[in-house]
């Protein structure tokens, strides 16, 4: 019983996180890491930490992704060169990565966190095209 509403209560978390991710992926509001596009060099690292910590903070139902998400803004606002920021980033998909295998392991949806991971990998491009 108790069993079954951890795991309703993890879907529910996820299905959050889902439609929470699924905004940002459509580029709505000011959470758009497309909104760093026209950005190079300390000021695009700047502007998608800032990106980083919005979506982190929506995703305080996965503290793991969101301690993720935040130390990689942290690290790209400190970042100098393109090596460091992708560093940054490159971490935070390493523990998306886990997280995702777990939730596949257990059976759970983690659509939301895969386009998390797309997240990242844009802002990857971004940092290598302008960085």
């Amino acid at each position: 019983m108790l069993l079954q509403c951890l795991a309703r209560y993890a879907r529910a978390a996820m299905l959050a996180i889902a439609v929470v991710f699924g905004a940002l992926l459509a580029g709505h509001g000011s959470a758009s890491a497309s909104a760093c596009n026209a950005m190079a060099g300390k000021e695009l690292y700047n502007c998608l930490a800032n990106k980083l910590d919005h979506v982190a903070a929506m995703s305080s139902r996965s503290p793991e992704t969101q301690s993720a998400l935040q130390k990689a803004a942290s690290q790209l606002r400190v970042s100098v060169n393109k090596s460091q920021a992708l560093s940054a980033v490159s971490q935070a998909r390493s523990v998306l990565a886990g997280v995702i295998q777990r939730a596949k392991s257990a059976g759970q949806d983690y659509s939301g966190l895969v386009r998390v991971t797309g997240v990242l990998s844009y802002a990857a491009r971004l940092i290598q095209q302008k960085g």
